[in-house]
C-alpha cells in the first residue's frame, strides 16, 4: 500500500499535462461526445469509481450522488465555456483518480464515507473533469456536451447498479442462501 502511494504521488509530482484523451480536433458533435468520455482513461477510472461507491451507499444516497455528478460534469463544461480557467484542472483530476482509488481500498476496509463526504468529494472532482472535456470543445457544444454526459450517466449507473448485484450475490453465497 505504502509502495502504491508513494509511487501515485510521484506520478502527480512529474505530470505536465495529461493530454488524456485522443482526437482533440473533433470535439465538435453528440457522437464525439458519446465517444469522449470512453477514450479518457482518467475520466473512465472515475466514473466507475464513482459507480462503485456510489453503491456502497443507500440508494437514495447512490442516485443523489449521480445526479450531483452529472450536474458538476455539466457546471464544469459551463465553466470552460465562459472561458473561466480553472488553475491545476490536470493536477486535480490526477489527484481525483488517486483520491478513488484510496478510497475504494479504504472503503473495502472500513466503509463508505459519509454519503454527504462522498457526495460533495464527487461534485469539486467532476467540477474539474466536466471542464476538461469543455475545454475540448472545438464545435458544437450542445450536442458535445450532451453526449459526454450522457455516456458518463450511463457509465456510472451501469456501475452502480452492477456493483450491487454483486454485492448481494456476495452477501448470498456468504450465508448460504444460493
Amino acid at each position: 500500500m505504502k509502495r502504491i502511494f508513494v509511487i501515485s504521488v510521484l506520478s502527480l509530482l512529474t505530470v505536465q499535462s495529461a493530454f488524456a484523451h485522443p482526437g482533440h480536433d473533433v470535439a465538435s458533435s453528440v457522437m464525439a461526445g458519446l465517444i469522449h468520455p470512453l477514450t479518457g482513461l482518467d475520466h473512465l477510472v472515475a466514473l466507475v469509481a464513482a459507480g462503485v461507491l456510489f453503491a456502497a451507499t443507500s440508494p437514495r444516497a447512490g442516485w443523489l450522488g449521480v445526479a450531483a455528478l452529472i450536474l458538476s460534469l455539466a457546471a464544469g463544461a459551463g465553466v470552460a465555456l465562459l472561458g473561466v480557467v480553472l488553475p491545476w484542472s490536470e493536477w486535480v483530476i490526477g489527484l481525483s483518480v488517486l483520491v478513488a482509488g484510496v478510497t475504494l481500498i479504504y472503503s473495502r476496509r472500513s466503509g463508505v464515507a459519509h454519503p454527504a463526504l462522498l457526495i460533495s468529494g464527487t461534485m469539486l472532482f467532476a467540477l474539474f473533469h466536466g471542464y476538461a472535456h469543455g475545454v475540448e470543445i472545438s464545435g458544437d457544444a450542445s450536442g458535445f456536451v450532451a453526449g459526454f454526459l450522457a455516456t458518463s450517466l450511463i457509465i456510472v449507473v451501469m456501475t452502480m447498479q452492477t456493483a450491487r448485484i454483486v454485492s448481494r450475490t456476495a452477501n448470498k453465497r456468504r450465508i448460504g442462501l444460493s
